[in-house]
């Protein structure tokens, strides 16, 4: 018989460590809000009337920005209060790994998977961020909970929750379309050729019932996929999936690496991998249910890294917010097939890797110059002046830290620059004239000019110097009253005219 100290796990005071680490690496950002972040508030400030042409020119579908705008009714605008939302998520997202794996395993299984998600440096890098991505995490945990019950016992009160699940996916990040669309063949393929097939059926039609909540917002859909796009970021290299990859377990740094290591040695143990006599062997057999969840995250990701290539569209690892949920419950599968004396080390080990790798972004890495740049205008800034932003994706940032009353244009509309219309964005870029441009700005006759500059941005070319150059000629004379810094990863320069 069992005694009672034998009976005692260790995995709610291992869950409960990590947590609490997790917590406060999650809350701890002394960052400014970059471009992305900041778009966010002040979209999601909108009256929720005006949401919808709002995100027509961001090009962004509409449900984060819906719970945002909800959320800052309550706790406010601040940097702290609007990046707890994500927080939230992220949190809540913990208990959805726990079912998860629970659905997919066993209680021991679910465990793993808390600690998984609990440790991941891009879990934990999103979590600190005003955006959609630990959301986009949170439903696509809850998602493979829904679809692992509706596929057991595929009656309508089961079903209907995926339908209702898919449909909340597209509406919160477009990559949703990859991860449905790999889900949905498989489950096609299932029904008329594998086993379960009135299951896979069933939940292939519960799967396209989505589509049901997202019609409203498809004429906005069709019209991004036209205007907008995604001009901000190139179009992925041979190593994206590297990459991704590498950011999943928290960068290029000996600890990233190492994670990366042991987790694709996980899931390569969930896939091909069975328990033996004091160990595990690696075998000829696929375990279906693994293969099922790597295909939905690496498939996903592969899916929507050669259409970015075929169509030359961009592509930035965040992205893969919709895959890295279902490859961690496949690294958590094949961590239960490790005996326990080996599987308690090793699972330590791997999760004191993500929390290193956590903390390294939040706590030490500047996302954004924006501070520095705005307290540097404050101090001098007087009636009469106008700052000019150069290009336009420099001033969300800072002028969120600016007094309202500014005076502040972007470069090349002259629209204000809280948020940025990215319709037909290279085009009208294009046909900007730097020259033209100092000289309405001059003719304006500011009493100080305030340039945020920052030259090497996708769609501008040279423009953000020459016009730099064309205000010299016009003031004669100019001082760089703050320059790039390297450690920022989105930086600028403040020139005074």
């Amino acid at each position: 018989m069992a005694t009672a100290s034998s009976r005692r796990s260790p995995w709610p005071v291992a869950v409960v460590v990590a947590l609490a680490i997790a917590v406060v690496v999650r809350l701890h950002s002394a960052s400014a809000l970059w471009l992305d972040e900041a778009l966010s508030v002040n979209i999601a400030a909108l009256p929720l009337s005006e949401l919808p042409e709002a995100l027509r020119r961001d090009g962004s579908p509409p449900l984060y920005y819906v719970l945002l705008h909800g959320w800052m009714s309550l706790f406010g605008t601040g940097t702290t209060a609007v990046r707890a939302l994500s927080t939230g998520f992220a949190l809540a997202a913990l208990p959805a790994a726990w079912f998860a794996g629970r659905q997919l395993g066993d209680r021991k299984t679910g465990w793993i998977a808390l600690l998984l998600v609990a440790s991941s440096p891009f879990v934990v890098r999103y979590s600190a961020e005003t955006r959609m991505y630990s959301l986009v995490v949170l439903l696509v945990l809850i998602g493979v909970v829904l679809l692992r019950r509706a596929w057991q016992q595929p009656t309508l009160r089961r079903l209907w929750p995926v339908s209702v699940l898919s449909g909340v996916l597209l509406l919160t990040h477009y990559w949703a379309l990859y991860l449905l669309a790999v889900v949905g063949a498989t489950l096609v393929v299932l029904a008329f050729r594998g086993p379960g097939r009135t299951q896979s059926r069933r939940c292939a039609v519960a799967l396209a019932g989505g589509g049901l909540l997202f019609a409203p917002w498809l004429p906005s859909f069709l019209f991004q996929a036209q205007h907008t796009g995604t001009p901000w970021v190139r179009p992925p290299k041979s190593r994206a999936l590297l990459d991704t990859l590498n950011t999943w377990a928290g960068g290029r740094t000996l600890t990233g690496g190492l994670l990366a290591l042991f987790l694709v040695g996980l899931v390569v143990l969930a896939v091909v991998g069975r328990r033996a006599q004091g160990g595990v062997i690696l075998g000829a057999s696929v375990d279906r249910l693994a293969g099922y969840l790597v295909l939905a995250g690496v498939g996903t990701l592969v899916l929507g890294v050669v259409l970015a290539l075929l169509s030359s569209a961009g592509y930035a690892p965040r992205y893969s917010s919709v895959a890295i949920g279902p490859f961690l419950l496949a690294a958590a599968l094949g961590a239960r097939r490790i005996p326990g004396r080996a599987r308690r080390p090793l699972l330590g080990l791997v999760v004191v890797l993500g929390l290193l790798g956590s903390a390294q972004v939040p706590l030490s890495h500047d996302r954004t110059q924006a501070a520095p740049l705005a307290r540097a205008i404050r101090a001098d800034l007087q009636a009469g002046d106008l700052v000019v932003y150069c290009p336009d994706q420099t001033g969300p940032a800072v002028s969120r830290l600016l007094p309202a009353t500014t005076a502040q244009v972007v470069y090349p509309t002259f629209e204000r620059p809280e948020r940025i219309d990215w319709r037909d964005y290279a085009e009208r870029n294009a046909k900007a004239s730097p020259t033209d441009y100092a000289a309405a700005v001059l003719a304006r006759n500011p009493r100080t000019i305030w340039l945020v500059s920052k030259g090497g941005h996708l769609t501008f070319g040279r423009q953000c110097e020459e016009l730099e150059v064309a205000l010299e000629r016009g003031r004669g004379t100019r001082t760089l009253v703050v320059q790039q810094r390297a450690r920022y990863a989105e930086r600028a320069s403040l020139t005074r005219f």
